[in-house]
């Protein structure tokens, strides 16, 4: 039986790429877009992000910059939940999550967000902070000075105005 050399190589490649997949295969059963997790989620809030607040201590493949693991959001407008807080943290994914990694977020952006509170202590999260779910849209990115939402808004729509939001969640 002849072993050639391209196909060690093909089987090896093969190898590199699955080790290199995203850890967290889910999908979304339903409706998971923005809308529909806003009306579900206890905290729905619009916040600009004020600074990362601590790191990874490994680099993340393809991404040559220190990679953030939790971030403080200043509340601008919250229009659901019982949090009392002006700041907030967020955690993100260290690689292992189903969590969305906290470079998306750039400080000084608002967002328009509907995340999970953390119940427990971890290495990942403190009880009482934040965080998201990759498998769902529980963020917007807000361009404020026009009143306007992107992202997976609905099932039809990648945007929304802010006031067409508000009067939506209150329904």
């Amino acid at each position: 039986m002849k072993n050639s050399f391209p196909q060690k190589i093909l089987v090896l490649i093969m190898m590199l790429i699955s080790f290199n997949s995203f850890a967290c295969d889910c999908e979304c059963d339903g409706d998971c877009s923005f809308s529909v997790i806003a009306q579900d989620n206890e905290f729905v809030a619009l916040v600009k992000v004020i600074d990362y607040s601590s790191y990874l201590d490994r680099q993340i493949l393809g991404y040559d910059k220190k990679m953030p693991l939790s971030m403080t959001v200043e509340i601008i407008k919250k229009y659901k939940g019982a949090e009392s807080r002006q700041q907030i943290t967020i955690w993100g994914d260290n690689g292992a999550q189903c969590r969305p990694y906290l470079s998306e977020f750039e400080i000084g952006e608002c967002y328009l967000i509907a995340p999970a509170k953390i119940t427990q202590d971890s290495k990942i999260g403190v009880k009482n902070d934040y965080d998201f779910f990759s498998c769902s849209t529980d963020y917007l990115h807000v361009d404020l000075q026009n009143g306007l939402a992107f992202g997976k808004y609905s099932k039809a729509k990648n945007e929304v105005r802010l006031t067409t939001f508000e009067s939506e969640l209150k329904k």
